[in-house]
């Protein structure tokens, strides 16, 4: 693995483990095997790799919702597999949250990533409105975009919930308001 990408991967463990705040260089560069040399070959700063892990992260939700809208079987089958998918990635990690809105609100105060932030999170909802023209098609688009920001606003929300209650009803509750949202909207 070339330098760049250990420096890369054992940032993103070390920001998803403990955080972006509590993660020092001197962490990434033990984790990764590298030399302070290496890393600012590569990146000005720690700033720079949160950047790229903001864009991974997003480019991570897109890859999920992508393979679970190959195998979904419509707008309601697709939402219970992306929650469950989810979920069931979140059992190896003490940090049980949406990763974009973990590491966003860790950094909300840092406005160098503003712009970085909220071209993940337009990622995510471009990918959840691909997803929801795939089942329907004919959907105007104000309606998409509508229905894009509902789901991803109850996503967020169940998914902070759950990381705060561990109550395992949060997570059914979610899926049911998100497949009521998108059933009034598709249907109405």
């Amino acid at each position: 693995m070339k330098p760049k990408q250990k420096i890369l991967e054992s940032s993103f463990a070390l920001f998803r483990e403990k955080g972006f705040q509590a993660t020092g260089i001197a962490e990434i560069l033990d984790k990764a095997g590298a030399y302070k040399k290496t890393l600012y070959d590569h990146f000005k700063s720690k700033d720079d790799i949160g950047f790229e892990y903001l864009n991974y992260l997003s480019e991570q939700q897109r890859v999920v919702m992508l393979k679970v809208l190959a195998k979904a079987n419509g707008m309601s089958d697709f939402i219970e597999k992306w929650v469950n998918f989810i979920v069931r990635n979140q059992r190896n990690t003490s940090r049980k949250d949406c990763p974009i809105a973990l590491f966003s609100g860790e950094i909300s105060h840092l406005s160098q990533f503003d712009s970085y932030r909220n071209k993940a999170v337009h990622h995510v909802l471009d990918t959840v409105e691909t997803c929801i023209l795939k089942f329907a098609p004919n959907l105007r688009q104000e309606l998409v975009k509508s229905l894009s920001y509902e789901l991803y606003m109850s996503y967020l929300g169940g998914l902070r919930l759950y990381a705060l209650t561990k109550d395992r009803k949060v997570i059914e509750r979610m899926k049911s308001q998100m497949i009521a949202s998108a059933e009034r909207l598709i249907k109405g």
